[in-house]
């Protein structure tokens, strides 16, 4: 039996007659017969519209395999209307008038003729290179690939069951996770924003809370699973909603007359309009479970009054509903309540934004010190990413200098920054991130001090953005809290950024990292006139300390992307880390890893004494090399008088005027002042001369011979002139030891 056709919407012209640019094109290849597969049939121009239109008619061949999914015919026909706008992709149809319900088809009004969905790419971005003619191949392979069943492929995600609209409502992100529980009512806020559209803004209602009067107001409704792909006309109606619900199982006039009949009866309520939030569960196949959800939201012309009339619900008297017993659905009012579609997009939740940061939601709780203008921006990154929970801690107050490069606006001048950064977070995303707020000093939390040591002992991690060394010193010693500390901070310039990261064990503390981070400066040539004191900088107020530095906030922004990345990394790593971005004037950028080196401490008198295996395998390294002679050097590090430690960090080796003998090594001095110098220089001051080691030959032990006791007097009558206590090193063949204080004999670590 031949097939039947349906017709394209307007008049029979003669090809000559056509005025579209692309319909001509496309006419002109049909009639010249270079497509052997195509054949034309006739041409059509439609006035009738805000716009003209014309349509080009052809049958087309299509090749089809030996097993077919759908039921694709070998010759069928299609129409291509162009628009004299040409703002959007032409409409293809099949005029056929079975043509099977498939993938990929769009929604019309009218679910006949069906359209075809050739494209997945805009047209605005195609149209530069996109000829009409080339449509006919690609609805020829359209209907051919649909046919075999391979067009819509396995590990495509299902077909959406509508087309959006510009006019587009905000949903709750956990919208589908409430409404599976039962239906709920929300309430929405509206604001017009022509000419982009209207923007509908809903939200869940607190228990107990009492609904706000408004325009509009929402119920939703859970229809059962759909195979996708199968809506291919848009509801117009209540009763439209009602006949997809009950070809899928469901009954939405039924719900949707429960839920209204629970409502409060406010006068407000009444006169409000209904916005339907309609969640369909979608299947691949009909013996497949729900796969994905699709939500479609109507906004309906009538009021919450009149459609409950339409449900039998209640009858109104002057505005004033009366209830009703025992009235059924009055069909032909349901049918004349018209809907408006919306365009849904969903409040960005914690899952969401990790989603589209191409990660996963990440539920460490995080204690962040500090707030200023590179730990707000860290933070910020961190928390649109959907990573971590976070105690804010911070005992400053934003003023307006911080502005040029805060990740906090103008509106929270004043505020303390903890707290504002908390707000700030808190509208982040659906879900807040935000824990504890805490406007404390950490070197001096005052009354604070109990909340703070609770944030610090419930975290996971906890994160120093002070670029504060006391803080840093405070964290990683004195706070008995067991997560794992990371700090991250720039140099003065603002052309480097640092992470120094602890083990998960923290058997490399923050301030031992500090230490290596030191010698790394000493050594690595990329980092040269790192810690050079800032220049020039900007005074805000009138008080000594109202400084602030020069630096560009893209530095700023450019530095807190790397450390958010490297936090990131480093929680996900058991090692103990550090890390130096190195920027140029051009804002390129220098990695540099820096091996951890494993810690070394040791209990020596009233002191512990803290050096690492790297610097312990330079001063042998040094021994063997001067063998059989005896050997020696400064040695460089730092006091913490407050915790009672010395840190040696690295060594300066013998100096050219130096005596090296089989028995015994005196130092010598040339050149070595300005060594010494030029170290504590390089380290912004932090590293400095602590004391002196010197090597035994093979054979001999490390115990200290009287000649050496003699050089300890020394050292010491030299280091307690600034304060500080002698340190002396003896390294032996198999063991090393330390002296601190007094020439004793301690065991080598």
């Amino acid at each position: 039996m031949a097939d039947s056709y349906l017709t394209t919407p307007g008049e029979i012209a003669q090809p000559d007659a056509l005025t579209i640019s692309h319909a001509r094109a496309v006419t002109e290849y049909l009639l010249q017969r270079i497509n052997p597969w195509a054949r034309f049939v006739e041409v059509r121009i439609d006035v009738s519209g805000a716009e003209r239109r014309e349509s080009v008619v052809f049958d087309v061949e299509v090749e089809l395999s030996q097993v077919t999914r759908f039921d694709i015919h070998p010759l069928e026909r299609i129409s291509v209307s162009f628009s004299a706008s040409d703002n959007s992709w032409p409409e293809v149809l099949a005029l056929r008038q079975d043509f099977p319900l498939v993938p990929h088809l769009n929604l019309r009004w009218t679910e006949f003729p069906r359209s075809l969905c050739l494209y997945e790419q805009a047209y605005s971005d195609e149209r530069l290179r996109w000829t009409s003619v080339s449509i006919v191949e690609r609805v020829r392979s359209w209907l051919g690939d649909t046919a075999s069943g391979i067009l819509h492929r396995a590990d495509q995600p299902l077909e959406p069951l509508f087309l959006g609209t510009r006019d587009t409502i905000v949903l709750p992100a956990d919208i589908y996770s409430r409404t599976q529980q039962g239906p709920e009512q929300l309430q929405i806020a509206f604001v017009d924003r022509q000419p982009w559209g209207e923007v509908y803004l809903a939200r869940h209602l607190q228990p107990g809370a009492q609904v706000q009067g408004g325009k509009f107001i929402a119920a939703t409704y859970l229809c059962p699973p759909l195979l996708h792909g199968v809506i291919t006309w848009m509801p117009r109606t209540l009763s439209d909603v009602h006949t997809i619900s009950v070809a899928a199982g469901g009954d939405f006039l039924g719900s949707l007359r429960m839920q209204l009949d629970s409502w409060r009866r406010d006068e407000w309520l009444l006169k409000c309009q209904l916005v339907l939030i309609v969640l369909f569960g979608k299947a691949r196949h009909e013996d497949a479970g729900v796969e994905s959800f699709e939500t479609w939201v109507f906004i309906t012309n009538q009021t919450v009054g009149e459609i409950g009339e339409a449900l039998g619900i209640w009858q109104l008297n002057g505005g004033v509903p009366g209830q009703l017993i025992g009235v059924e659905i009055v069909q032909e009012r349901v049918e004349r309540v018209a809907l408006l579609p919306l365009n849904p997009t969903f409040a960005l939740s914690r899952a969401g934004a990790a989603k589209q940061n191409g990660t996963t939601p990440d539920a460490r709780k995080i204690a962040a010190v500090g707030m200023g203008a590179l730990g707000s921006q860290v933070v910020d990154i961190l928390a649109r990413s959907g990573f971590g929970f976070w105690s804010l801690v911070d005992g400053d107050v934003l003023l307006p200098h911080n502005l040029a490069r805060h990740a906090l606006s103008s509106q929270f001048v004043g505020w303390s920054k903890a707290e504002a950064m908390g707000l700030h977070l808190a509208s982040l995303l659906a879900d807040s991130c935000v824990e504890r707020i805490i406007f404390a000093d950490v070197l001096d939390p005052g009354p604070k001090e109990a909340d703070l040591n609770s944030a610090l002992e419930a975290s996971d991690a906890i994160l120093d953005l002070s670029a504060s060394i006391a803080v840093e010193r405070k964290l990683a010693l004195d706070s008995p809290a067991t997560a794992r500390r990371i700090s991250v901070f720039l140099n003065p310039s603002g052309s480097s950024s640092i992470l120094l990261a602890e083990d998960d064990q923290r058997t490399t503390r923050l301030d031992c990292l500090e230490m290596q981070y030191y010698r790394a400066i000493l050594s690595r040539e990329e980092l040269s006139g790192h810690l050079s004191p800032l220049e020039d900088p900007v005074r805000y107020a009138r008080s000594c300390r109202d400084v602030s530095s020069t630096l560009s906030e893209q530095r700023v922004a450019l530095h807190a992307a790397l450390a958010a990345r490297a936090i990131k990394d480093a929680l996900s790593d058991a090692k103990a880390r550090i890390c130096v971005w190195v920027t140029d004037d051009q804002d390129n950028v220098l990695s540099l890893a820096i091996p951890a080196a494993t810690v070394l401490e040791m209990e020596i008198g009233a002191w512990k004494l803290i050096a690492d295996s790297d610097l312990i395998a330079k001063l042998f390294g040094l021994r063997e090399g001067d063998l059989p002679s005896e050997t020696g050097g400064v040695l460089l590090g730092t006091w913490d008088l407050v915790h009672h430690i010395v840190y040696i960090v690295d060594t300066i080796p013998a100096p050219r005027d130096s005596r090296r003998r089989t028995t015994s090594f005196i130092r010598g001095c040339e050149g070595l002042l300005e060594q010494v110098l030029k170290a504590t220089k390089a380290t912004g001051g932090m590293l400095q001369y602590v004391g002196e080691w010197h090597s035994h030959p093979d054979g001999y032990g490390a115990h200290p011979s009287g000649y050496d006791r003699n050089v300890f007097a020394w050292i010491r009558e030299k280091t307690q002139e600034d304060g500080y206590q002698p340190v002396m090193a003896i390294i032996a063949d198999h063991e090393h030891r330390w002296f601190i204080e007094k020439m004793e004999h301690h065991p080598g670590m």
